[in-house]
């Protein structure tokens, strides 16, 4: 879906226009000879409520165009629009209150909080430039996050209901607010993640999870085989990091967790299924090669190719696919 052609909206990208260029266009005098006080405070008010329902109205569908296309190149364009909006506190207020108001039809914002809080943690980091900095200063992190309860009051406890923490419930309803998401291969990853943040602060059961974020709405679930296909084929494409070196206890328990239902998934596919998957994850890595950005992979396919592997299925697949094309083994490594 990243290459797809997409068509955005005019009243997304119009999310750039600050309150001053969009009272302009909207004939809104702010100022000029002959406006009195009252004309001035009129138009004033005129302009917070307009602007408001602008900013909501193109918000709810610029949210939407992310979550189905998160990795598109015109999404950039789209998330520059979003954030212009998001880290300007007095429209973030008045959205706040268009949002309260007509919630029924801004069904969309359940993908906003999603990149309310990426902003935020991009503009918490200490390598902001002066601007970005003056930007961060502003910003209302206390306010926003109400903002994203507010938005996933629904989804969140629906989390809670299947056992989560508050917190943990929060996490997953940002990443996972309904399991059409999914959609897309990117969400995978972007759960994955979420997953080992919520290990920083608690035990994570990884079924449990699974079973929420499959049913999180009743009316619009995934099925399990479509899901668990998508996750594991994402999550043995994960690297080592660094980030790997300073996982606490409960982080590298779920690590192992992970890699240890990973190959318990794969093996358990028929052989053609796993030989589809695996032959995706090669040609996957040779793209990352080509591009310069392949590295180790949480897994090495190549240990299971020999007799003492438990993983049968993976043993003869893996065996294939070397003697099929010994460059493989690189891939497989």
């Amino acid at each position: 879906m990243a290459d797809k052609k997409i068509k955005i909206p005019k009243s997304v990208l119009q999310l750039k226009k600050s309150p001053k260029k969009f009272a302009k266009a909207h004939g809104i005098k702010l100022k000029g000879k002959g406006l009195s006080k009252k004309e001035k405070k009129y138009n004033l008010k005129k302009l917070r409520k307009e602007y408001g329902e602008f900013a909501a109205n193109g918000l709810n569908k610029a949210v939407k165009i992310l979550a189905e296309y998160p990795e598109n190149k015109k999404s950039e364009k789209v998330k520059e629009a979003v954030e212009n909006i998001i880290t300007n506190p007095d429209v973030m207020k008045r959205v706040a209150k268009v949002y309260k108001n007509d919630s029924e039809h801004l069904t969309n914002m359940i993908y906003l909080p999603n990149m309310i809080m990426n902003t935020l943690l991009y503009y918490n980091n200490e390598a902001l430039s002066d601007e970005e900095k003056a930007v961060a200063e502003k910003l209302d992190g206390e306010e926003l996050i109400k903002f994203c309860e507010k938005i996933l009051k629904k989804q969140i406890k629906r989390y809670k209901s299947f056992g989560f923490s508050d917190a943990a419930a929060y996490q997953l309803a940002v990443i996972a607010p309904k399991p059409s998401i999914f959609k897309d291969r990117v969400w995978y990853r972007r759960l994955s993640r979420q997953m080992y943040d919520i290990a920083e602060n608690e035990d994570v059961d990884v079924d449990l999870v699974f079973k929420a974020v499959t049913k999180i709405d009743k009316k619009n679930k995934i099925k399990k085989k479509e899901f668990l296909k998508g996750f594991y084929s994402e999550f043995i494409l994960q690297k080592f990091s660094n980030k790997q070196a300073k996982f606490n206890d409960q982080q590298k328990e779920l690590h192992n967790t992970l890699i240890d239902k990973a190959l318990e998934y794969l093996d358990s596919l028929k052989k053609s299924e796993l030989k589809e998957i695996l032959k995706d994850y090669i040609r996957r890595r040779k793209k990352a090669e080509e591009n310069k950005n392949d590295s180790k992979r949480v897994i090495k396919f190549i240990d299971h190719a020999n007799s003492n592997s438990p993983y049968l299925h993976i043993k003869e697949v893996v065996q294939d696919l070397l003697d099929s094309n010994k460059s493989n083994e690189i891939y497989l490594s």
